[in-house]
């Protein structure tokens, strides 16, 4: 009896173990105080979430996603067409309401001059301006902040299940692990009795 008594009580000791320290990587939310023992209990994710937030942001800015990373994936020459476009419709648009008192044939004449004279000086234009905006981005836009205020506007409850839905499987192997490590101690313990 205690030849199958043993492994399977390692086993499941091991398995139990396992699950709740997974569990309280997120248990308690809020902070318990343990009387009469004068500490608090928490779970490592609440305790340490600000942190946690900011390390996120940190690697995902440097190592996943960043504003250079944005800027070279761009399509430059895309982007001049579109804004070209654009310059020629607004610019259009404008002779059109401003003009039209005068002609048709007058008002068509200078909307598209000044329509393809304004359009190509902006397509000259266009990589002067876009490194100027780009270059504000890169200056304005933290990625690393604004990851870590992403993450920490989620509640504890989000974060588990976001933390949960991603490593799932791996975190139930490391149950199952448990419970094979309680196992095989287990049967040594049958060795040394």
């Amino acid at each position: 009896m205690s030849i199958i008594l043993l492994p399977l009580t390692g086993a499941v000791i091991g398995w139990i173990t396992n699950v709740l320290a997974i569990r309280l990587l997120f248990r308690p939310q809020k902070p318990l105080r343990l009387w009469p023992i004068p500490i608090n209990v928490q779970g490592l994710i609440p305790r340490r979430r600000t942190e946690l937030a900011v390390s996120i942001g940190e690697i995902v800015a440097q190592e996943l996603f960043n504003v250079d990373e944005l800027i070279n994936r761009l399509n430059l020459p895309e982007l001049q067409k579109e804004m070209e476009n654009l310059v020629k419709r607004t610019v259009e648009e404008w002779c059109n309401n401003k003009m039209s008192r005068f002609p048709v044939s007058i008002r068509t004449y200078c909307s598209s001059r000044l329509r393809d004279w304004v359009a190509e000086e902006v397509a000259k234009q266009f990589p002067i301006m876009a490194e100027g905006v780009f270059s504000h981005m890169q200056q304005q836009v933290d990625v690393s902040a604004v990851v870590a205020e992403k993450v920490n506007a989620l509640s504890l409850s989000e974060v588990e299940e976001l933390i949960l839905r991603v490593s799932r499987r791996e975190l139930k192997q490391i149950e199952w692990l448990g419970a094979v490590l309680g196992f095989i101690i287990g049967l040594l313990q049958l060795l040394v009795i």
